[in-house]
């Protein structure tokens, strides 16, 4: 089923609820008070939707992971631009099953910081994992706080390697209480390695390890295997023309124990992943290699050893992704963004299978959101041309600015420094549709076409 309004909505994070309804956690901007809030609905056991709300204000507000508490709420990240030090701060979210906010905090300094990823410790603290542009990392740099589950700040870590750029994407907990740090980092040629490393339990470093090839590597999720060390999932564009969904298995010092590499004769990504009580792995992304056309939404379940056991593609004609899912005692349950389905531009995709992971339909029902628009003016540059064939030109400024360029899941693909005076900028991405920010303006959508 699909769920959303006339423009972009992406569900990011599913959590089952007592009763068998779902807790489905998302961006929306369709709704809401600014140009993108937090999109958080509850779905019955049959899909339909019980209740909406939107959390945020008139800037930015996005989500980017959540985890559930043993007490029955839900901790999640993210970051805004409405509050906070200044430009982007990660944001923090505690709510309960209705959706309210009980806790909301932000962290991060006068520039950009961004949280991906949360962990729950035994004692209720929480480990947040972001990247951070602030306190002198001007070319970014992996972010690893400690916070108590007040939202007080107990210590903050940042990673640079050699001087160069590396990014927190992912983060787990060691069997010892410490922590694995997954992401990537820069090299001395411009491409990107994937990257983990292991903090003790109060923070200290104990060992970095990078893994890919020649080209761009990167770890989105990694989690701590019951039979000890940890995997991670993401893409790499080393070992094929195509980008390629990547899966890494490391040793408790980061040994790379395999990985494999999946795609071959198309792109296909890896967003987020689950080890299942048998050792095999269950893993959400997207593929253009089969299904109904553009990008499919990709359930992947694969075996101790990383061989593949069976795939399962869910969509239609349009770029459809997965992008989260939960496992059930009947299946599995995945969500992601559709634009095959629904009112427009993309919609939140919510796909619910059994333990094949096969749907019982192949039919997909759109559920327009019945949520109000507030009338919000804010400050949008005047970028142009829009549709561009990657030249941008923009507002100037006496003073540089930083400006980020992500897709519409909200990962970070390009990064720039504008100088003062400079009117444009080149975007060197593939087609598609992107979202421009700029220091001190409201973010745009943009359409890169090359004819």
């Amino acid at each position: 089923m699909v769920y959303g309004g006339l423009d972009d909505e992406q569900a990011r994070a599913v959590h089952p609820l007592d009763g068998g309804s779902f807790l489905v956690m998302g961006t929306t901007g369709s709704f809401g008070a600014g140009a993108s809030d937090i999109h958080l609905f509850e779905l019955d056991a049959a899909g339909e939707r019980q209740w909406s709300r939107t959390i945020g204000g008139p800037g930015v507000d996005r989500l980017t992971r959540s985890r559930a508490a043993a007490d029955g709420t839900f901790w999640a990240v993210g970051y805004t631009n409405g509050q906070g030090e200044g430009g982007y701060d990660g944001l923090l979210l505690h709510l309960n099953a209705e959706g309210d906010v009980l806790q909301e905090h932000t962290f991060g300094g006068a520039d950009w910081d961004f949280l991906h990823d949360l962990r729950i410790l035994a004692n209720g603290d929480l480990l947040l994992a972001g990247e951070t542009y602030s306190n002198g990392a001007v070319e970014g740099r992996a972010w690893l706080l400690r916070c108590t589950n007040a939202g007080d700040t107990l210590w903050t870590r940042t990673l640079t390697l050699d001087g160069l750029n590396t990014q927190g994407s992912c983060v787990t907990i060691t069997p010892d209480e410490g922590y694995v740090l997954g992401g990537s980092v820069e090299t001395a040629t411009g491409d990107r390695n994937a990257l983990l490393c292991r903090w003790t339990s109060n923070g200290e470093l104990m060992w970095t390890a990078q893994y890919g090839g020649a080209e761009d590597d990167e770890l989105r999720d990694v989690l701590t295997c019951a039979s000890g060390g940890y995997s991670a999932v993401g893409v790499t564009a080393s070992y094929s023309d195509w980008t390629e969904a990547y899966h890494l298995r490391v040793d408790d010092e980061g040994g790379e124990l395999w990985y494999r590499n999946w795609g071959q004769i198309n792109d296909q990504e890896s967003q987020e992943h689950a080890e299942l009580s048998d050792g095999t792995f269950m893993t959400i992304g997207y593929t253009k290699t089969s299904g109904g056309g553009g990008k499919d939404m990709f359930l992947l379940k694969s075996g101790i050893d990383g061989d593949f056991i069976y795939g399962r593609t869910f969509g239609g004609l349009e770029d459809d992704e997965g992008l989260g899912l939960a496992v059930l005692a009947d299946g599995f349950i995945c969500v992601g963004l559709a634009r095959s389905y629904g009112s427009g531009g993309s919609d939140a995709f919510v796909v619910r299978t059994g333990p094949e992971g096969t749907t019982a339909t192949e039919n997909v029902i759109s559920s327009f959101d019945p949520l109000t628009v507030e009338d919000v003016t804010a400050d949008v540059p005047a970028f142009h041309p829009n549709p561009t064939t990657g030249v941008l030109h923009v507002p100037t400024s006496p003073h540089s600015r930083k400006l980020l360029v992500t897709d519409r899941t909200g990962r970070l693909v390009q990064r720039e420094l504008l100088m003062p005076g400079v009117d444009r900028v080149m975007l060197s991405l593939p087609d598609g549709l992107y979202i421009v920010h700029l220091e001190d303006h409201r973010p745009v959508r943009v359409v890169i076409h090359h004819p």
